[in-house]
């Protein structure tokens, strides 16, 4: 198999559909474009990538360094694909992700796999239908090869990547740190060439921290593009689903897919959104020539690596055109981890009784019986028991006053619209196209179980970036911008105005292709035993 897919000419993500690869490339690291160009050309099937991908999953996810970053794999994966492979030869493609390979985050429903939240008590949750945004993949031609773990129901709870139902997922990059905390299995499978794409969901940097801890671009999209409708909540006024990639041009390829009015989402019927279809008609190598950045300073102190890559990238920024914009940040950007904690703390109970009422049988139907399976001896006895963080915070979450409280009601109807005004004033008043910030103050954290003592973060909370645009409703999206010393990813994130999507996969694209930051990691080679089947006696019971 692998050699069949040696031969072929792919393309790196993000490279030209022009261009002449070096025949060394590496067929793995290829983007969509290259892959659909294979699949036209007849030199690769869905079904031989496929094989591939779960070859990979098996010698490198169950075995090997044990990435562990999926819950479960979808055994009729290869029976889809050569269902697909026969439907592009009679019909040709049913959409632009036709036979690409994708996981999902596991908090996101899928009507024919189990959607545990990471969750041990809900391994036997079995949704009736897909999330809006998992139909929109199937619809779209993909491949769900599985279920991804994820921070236990996208919290970390003070440990992050782990889960009671997946167990601890490791960063692909240096096996001793995590790969940021809630999309965290999505965004290590991807960077580890487990699969193309994956679809995680953010709340206060659940995606992008994933995202920048693993070299992948990452996209919170702007509050009501993209439907919630079929996830599980953290906080409903923050949530929102978003594409992991390992280039611009598929993660645009991908929220091009997700992004569609869903009747079941308000806030997508709602919002006042130019709608588009194909967003890669926005990558322009000379996007950033002239562009007005607002750079945040505010955001720095909590890892010198850190602060001296995002001064160079700046550097590369003003390099390529850009005007840059000393920013500062509103009067009261000190009470915003507050103000996400009170979001989160109130919402989270009656928001998870909601979604846990319509599971089936034997399921917990309320967070306080979430809880209570989640202490059973059963499972707090076995070998992944539920972290005692996410225990605390279940326990808080029973204590909360709930969505009728007078100082939540506030919080939402006067706070979080006053952030929102002054971040869209402020942003109108710079003229600037966005805003440039580090995606965290300090790398990818260490495990706990094997802890890495090289790991520094002079700050309390290394997540500050991300609440601007959770808080703020605005859409972030974070890319490579270097390594540390000991190889480890840090991401830049681009920050933009309501909706402004398009602009900010434009700036996104033409950094991507000047700096070329990405490189795959070496834990994950492209040659694995057994010609790209799965290795023999390895791990199946995910």
């Amino acid at each position: 198999m692998l050699a069949l897919l040696s031969a072929l000419i792919l393309l790196p993500a993000g490279a030209a559909a022009d261009s002449a690869p070096p025949a060394e490339l590496n067929p793995i690291e290829a983007d969509i474009t290259a892959i659909q160009a294979a699949f036209d050309a007849g030199t690769l099937t869905a079904e031989a990538l496929t094989k591939t991908y779960l070859g990979r999953i098996a010698a490198y996810d169950a075995a090997g360094p044990v990435i562990n970053s999926l819950i479960t794999v979808n055994a009729a994966a290869t029976a889809e694909a050569r269902a697909l492979d026969a439907e592009r030869a009679s019909s040709g493609p049913r959409g632009p992700l036709h036979g690409i390979p994708v996981v999902i985050s596991d908090n996101l429903n899928t009507y024919d796999l189990p959607t545990t939240g990471g969750a041990a008590a809900m391994r036997g949750n079995e949704p009736v239908r897909d999330a809006f945004v998992v139909k929109q993949l199937r619809d779209a031609g993909a491949v769900i090869l599985g279920k991804a773990n994820l921070s236990e129901m996208s919290c970390c709870g003070g440990r992050p990547a782990y889960s009671s139902a997946g167990g601890q997922t490791r960063n692909p990059y240096n096996l001793r740190r995590a790969p940021g905390g809630g999309s965290s299995g999505p965004a290590a499978a991807v960077a580890a060439n487990l699969a193309v794409l994956a679809l995680g969901t953010d709340t206060a940097g659940s995606l992008r921290a994933p995202a920048a801890a693993t070299a992948l671009v990452g996209i919170r999209p702007t509050l009501g593009l993209v439907s919630r409708a079929g996830s599980i909540p953290v906080a409903l006024s923050l949530d929102t689903p978003g594409p992991l990639a390992r280039g611009v041009a598929d993660a645009a390829a991908l929220l091009g897919v997700i992004a569609r009015v869903d009747e079941a989402d308000l806030e997508t019927a709602a919002a006042v959104a130019p709608r588009v279809d194909d967003y890669t008609a926005f990558l322009d190598v000379k996007a950033i020539e002239g562009a007005h950045l607002g750079v945040i300073r505010a955001y720095r102190g909590g890892n010198g690596e850190v602060d001296r890559a995002f001064a160079r990238a700046v550097q590369t920024l003003e390099a390529l055109g850009a005007v840059i914009v000393e920013i500062v940040l509103p009067e009261h950007a000190d009470d915003w981890p507050g103000l996400v904690a009170t979001l989160v703390e109130t919402e989270y109970r009656d928001q998870m009784n909601a979604y846990l009422q319509h599971t089936e049988g034997g399921m917990p139907h309320n967070l306080l019986a979430l809880l209570r399976m989640s202490r059973s001896p059963l499972i707090a006895g076995s070998d992944r028991p539920v972290s005692e963080g996410r225990l605390q915070a279940y326990a808080s979450a029973l204590e909360s006053p709930g969505l009728a409280d007078l100082g939540y009601l506030h919080a939402l109807s006067r706070r979080v619209p006053g952030v929102r005004a002054a971040m869209a004033e402020l942003i109108d008043a710079a003229a600037i196209d966005a805003l440039v910030l580090p995606t965290m103050l300090c790398p990818p954290s260490s495990l706990l179980d094997n802890y890495d003592s090289s790991y520094e973060c002079d700050v309390d909370d290394p997540y500050l970036p991300a609440y601007l645009a959770s808080l703020a409703g605005l859409p972030e999206l974070t890319l490579p911008m270097a390594y540390t010393g000991e190889g480890l990813p840090l991401g830049l994130s681009f920050v933009g105005p309501a909706f402004a999507e398009s602009r900010l996969l434009g700036l996104a694209y033409a950094y991507e292709q000047a700096a070329r930051v990405r490189r795959a990691p070496q834990t994950t080679p492209v040659v694995i035993a057994g010609d790209g089947e799965p290795v023999r006696g390895a791990k199946t019971d995910f």
